[in-house]
């Protein structure tokens, strides 16, 4: 098939030029603005973290992270996120972050940090009561931003009680940051989780 644009990336600049069919084939293919790409995938079972060290950065300006089955082995654990520079990972009082929480008994709330060591992407749960959800990175392959998140996520809490919440996080640090570390409060955790490129 041939591009209407001069790279198969610059295709949404042509919305309205392409049919249907066209388009389903250039989403299938990879090519349409929005696909995602599978970087990486991990399953697993009883452990204190879970790396992505390989994430092409330098390729997509938006990464994708979904996790899904998250169980703490402990109860009220949550799900932290820290980010790797150039190899390193950054272990500093350095993140900052801000969420806000509903749960389904009422209670409702925020939780926020300016000098935090890690980003809390997940709330505490336990007793098999797995949960889920999803983290967007932002400038990770540009040396000279700051490297942003969002993040949304849904499950149960140690007393049975299901929480969501929703925010995001920043390392203020202009820098290149090349990896992703997942792990919990204490002790260890199971869960899977994919790594998405998402096409400009």
């Amino acid at each position: 098939m041939s591009y209407l644009g001069t790279q198969p990336n610059n295709v949404k600049q042509n919305t309205g030029l392409y049919t249907p069919s066209e388009i389903l084939q250039l989403e299938k293919d990879g090519h349409w603005g929005g696909s995602l790409e599978l970087i990486e995938e991990q399953t697993v079972s009883s452990v204190s973290t879970v790396d992505f060290t390989s994430i092409k950065q330098n390729v997509y300006d938006v990464l994708l992270l979904q996790y899904n089955n998250f169980v703490p082995t402990a109860d009220s654990n949550s799900l932290r996120l820290r980010l790797y520079e150039s190899g390193v990972l950054e272990t500093g009082t350095v993140y900052q972050y801000a969420h806000q929480y509903n749960q389904s008994d009422g209670t409702s709330g925020e939780q926020r940090g300016t000098a935090e060591s890690s980003i809390r992407i997940a709330l505490g749960s336990g007793n098999d009561e797995a949960g889920s959800g999803y983290v967007y990175c932002y400038n990770f392959g540009n040396s000279s931003k700051y490297s942003f998140v969002t993040y949304q996520a849904v499950g149960m809490n140690a007393v049975n009680v299901m929480n969501s919440h929703f925010g995001g996080g920043v390392l203020p640090q202009a820098s290149e940051v090349d990896g992703i570390r997942l792990y919990p409060d204490t002790s260890t955790v199971s869960l899977t989780a994919k790594l998405y490129g998402i096409k400009q």
